[in-house]
């Protein structure tokens, strides 16, 4: 489960995710500029990316092209399971119950959901 990722990281990946092709970390560094991290620090982002089996990189000449291993959508299940897992004790129906009670679901999320259960139903 690479859920361990922390929150540089998951930048790096989403930076990943938008790219079609493997990238550099010189072209990360580009795509996240507006964070002002020097290339050592994404470097090593993307080697502990790659330490946890999330980031893939292959040699071209001197430089490394990283290319993600999970999917975007793969990494969102993962960490929805462990967030119901830890939080609601594996429940997603305290968890839904806790967004109501909250106050977090518009009237529009709730019509949402009743169609997408009336559809599977």
């Amino acid at each position: 489960m690479r859920s361990n990722i922390t929150d540089a990281e998951y930048e790096i990946m989403k930076v990943l995710w938008e790219e079609s092709e493997p990238i550099t970390a010189n072209t990360v560094c580009e795509r996240l500029a507006e964070r002002h991290w020097a290339y050592t620090t994404v470097a090593t982002l993307l080697s502990r990316l790659t330490d946890k089996s999330a980031v893939a990189f292959e040699k071209r000449g001197k430089s490394k092209y990283y290319t993600p291993l999970i999917s975007e959508d793969e990494y969102r299940e993962e960490q929805t399971k462990s967030l119901i897992g830890k939080l609601y004790g594996g429940s997603v129906k305290k968890l839904v119950a806790s967004l109501f009670e909250n106050k977090q679901m518009s009237e529009s999320d709730i019509n949402e959901l009743k169609k997408m259960f009336e559809l599977e139903g």
